[in-house]
């Protein structure tokens, strides 16, 4: 048994197809802010992304193999980047949902 699915999808629509702002993303990255703490007896950094509303976006980590090579400062910074690069993938999904969301009730200009 063939089936057809005859609804039209917008996003297939080139013409009328919206998509997520990229300067929009950016500017959200631009107002994180990071958090930065040692895992007590590790090697291990832990780094929280978060929005000025306080919502954590992401969570970023970074470790050293050896305690005796640990440098705060680079752990600290390697944590910081793998949260920043989370936080931006989270907030283009964040956007695109807000976006189809908007879409499907209507909402003029999303």
């Amino acid at each position: 048994m063939t089936t057809t699915h005859h609804e039209r999808n917008p996003m297939t629509d080139h013409q009328t197809a919206q998509q997520v702002d990229p300067e929009r993303v950016s500017e959200l990255v631009a107002s994180l802010t990071y958090e930065t703490a040692r895992v007590p007896n590790t090697s291990s950094t832990i780094a929280t992304a978060r929005l000025p509303n306080g919502f954590v976006v992401a969570i970023g980590h970074s470790s050293c193999v050896s305690p005796a090579a640990y440098h705060a400062e680079t752990q600290r910074k390697l944590a910081i980047g793998a949260a920043a690069g989370k936080a931006r993938d989270a907030l283009f999904e964040f956007e695109a949902y807000r976006l189809a969301h908007d879409l499907a009730n209507g909402v003029a200009n999303p």
